[in-house]
């Protein structure tokens, strides 16, 4: 059914036996640091890869503070700690990774799900902004879910796929609601709106550099942040809240083993390096896409606002409403031809685990789940 889509696909593809939808890819400087980090001995939370790697997301994002963790998972953990969310309501898009939600209730905070768009993953702010108009209230200065009662403290903007959030729309509704603003920008380094990087506008943001991301370190994660004593805050509890001493061993409070190992930014160090010729190649790789699809029967690539400039990480492809129906039948062609395309994430509300939390409608999230396929999107393609 879908043989002449696929064969445009594959036009686009270097030969290869097989593609999956992102790959790590390591030149030899990535080897040649790896090895000396090794042979100095010093892999763990301290080495001169580390403080060259937290350089290199200075100079791309120029946020103010940036803090180096084990994962993009402990970067959002962290961050939330910023607000103390427990027993407080955190919206969050229902489209995004399990790590997002998963994330608010490690601090005991209870996930409220949020739609995304009808035309992309990326929360609908104007459906955001009539949700709390009609289901929530104030009471000195603070905003409460109508139904629950429960104090609604957070909004978790995931740009997802790389794609921007207009950050300006999603400023003044947390400016007009009293709500404060984490990014989840894990697949988003590189992505820019109004020509300034993603988190960088928020009090913390963060950004993961595990294996299937644009910039890797096998595992690995950063926090950005605007404010001194966020900083200085997380630091501390990040490094298992250790009293700095010449020869004692004292903690003042309880903490977290969640730094980046030196190695891990070894790793990573020479990729970062090199993110200008990684973006241009993953943006051609998107304009062939777009332009080998523009007719297709069966499938489109949606286009992005003028504003934003996304890293293009993954790219997804949107099944025309005809043809919803096939997409497990698509999957199924493409895996034949050794093109080992993905689902989107599943909706958040629809695991078990998840499903008691309150939620908007999620009709459009529903649908982008059923009509999109993420393609193989390595920048080596």
């Amino acid at each position: 059914m879908f043989e002449n889509t696929i064969k445009k696909i594959k036009s686009c593809l270097p030969k290869k036996r097989e593609y999956q939808v992102h790959e790590p890819k390591f030149d030899l400087k990535s080897l040649h640091d790896t090895k000396k980090c090794i042979q100095s001995s010093m892999v763990s939370s301290n080495g001169k890869y580390l403080d060259m790697f937290g350089c290199e997301i200075n100079k791309i994002t120029e946020a103010k503070k940036i803090l180096l963790t084990n994962s993009g998972t402990s970067a959002l953990f962290l961050s939330l700690k910023l607000i103390d969310v427990k027993d407080t309501e955190v919206l969050v898009p229902s489209m995004t990774f399990a790590a997002t939600v998963n994330s608010i209730l490690y601090n005991d905070g209870i996930p409220h799900f949020i739609d995304c768009s009808d035309s992309s993953p990326n929360i609908d702010l104007n459906k955001l902004e009539d949700y709390l108009k009609n289901n929530t209230y104030t009471k000195i200065n603070r905003l409460f879910n109508k139904k629950t009662k429960k104090m609604i403290k957070c909004l978790i903007i995931v740009h997802a796929y790389g794609e921007p959030v207009n950050m300006a729309k999603a400023k003044q509704i947390s400016k007009n609601y009293n709500i404060e603003i984490i990014e989840d920008a894990a697949g988003a380094l590189g992505s820019f709106y109004k020509n300034k990087h993603v988190g960088t506008t928020s009090r913390a943001a963060i950004i993961s550099f595990n294996g299937n991301k644009i910039v890797t370190t096998g595992m690995g994660g950063a926090i950005l942040l605007k404010n001194t004593s966020d900083y200085k805050k997380i630091k501390h509890i990040m490094s298992t809240s250790r009293i700095k001493h010449p020869w004692k061993v004292e903690h003042d409070s309880i903490g977290y083993n969640m730094r980046m190992a030196n190695i891990n930014a070894a790793l990573g160090l020479s990729q970062l390096k090199n993110i200008k010729v990684i973006l241009q190649k993953k943006r051609r790789l998107f304009l062939k896409y777009k332009n080998i699809l523009k007719d297709d029967e069966y499938c489109h690539i949606n286009t992005f606002s003028k504003e934003s400039n996304p890293n293009h990480w993954v790219v997804n492809i949107t099944l025309k409403d005809n043809f919803i129906q096939h997409q497990q039948r698509f999957f199924q062609e493409l895996h034949s031809n050794n093109i080992y395309a993905r689902e989107v994430w599943k909706p958040q509300h629809l695991s078990r685990y998840l499903q008691k939390y309150p939620r908007s409608n999620l009709q459009n999230t529903i649908k982008i789940w059923k009509s999109s396929i993420s393609l193989p999107s390595s920048d080596y393609l």
